[in-house]
């Protein structure tokens, strides 16, 4: 294929444009990119997982002595304490977040506490949610509060 001067002038300036811009982004920023991973905050810590034991009877599924609103202080409780979690604990307390959400969502179709926590339960894998629970509750012994339950 015979190309004409024209189009021999245009495909050289594209490859010189992608050869600098390639040069640039290879570049970039000089400085090194590091993963940044916080100190974690023992104190911060405890004071927020504080607030998820006075929700724990949603959380251990009896909801005895709680009623629909509290499911809304236990997923802000578990939100701020997720922000300040040790690693290993995150996923243990987004399980519960998400148990809460079902719960939640449940309370929106009208349903009481309770029924709404049998369905929000069927909707879980039971197992990892107890120990999801389970693990937190240690938590909350480690900081010195009372456990879940």
């Amino acid at each position: 294929m015979n190309f004409s001067v024209r189009q021999w002038t245009i495909i050289s300036v594209l490859a010189a444009v992608f050869v600098v811009a390639a040069l640039l982004v290879s570049r970039g920023n000089e400085t090194p990119v590091t993963d940044a991973v916080a100190e974690f905050d023992q104190v911060a810590w405890c004071q927020a997982t504080n607030a998820i034991g006075a929700w724990g009877a949603i959380l251990d599924g009896s909801a005895a002595g709680d009623d629909p609103g509290d499911i809304t202080n236990l997923r802000r409780a578990l939100a701020d304490a997720r922000a300040v979690a040790p690693l290993d604990l995150s996923i243990d307390i987004a399980r519960l977040m998400d148990l809460s959400l079902l719960v939640d969502s449940a309370l929106a179709d009208g349903l009481d506490l309770e029924a709404a926590l049998a369905k929000a339960q069927d909707q879980t894998d039971t197992d990892r949610v107890a120990t999801a629970t389970r693990r937190v509750s240690d938590a909350l012994l480690a900081c010195g509060h009372a456990p879940l339950g």
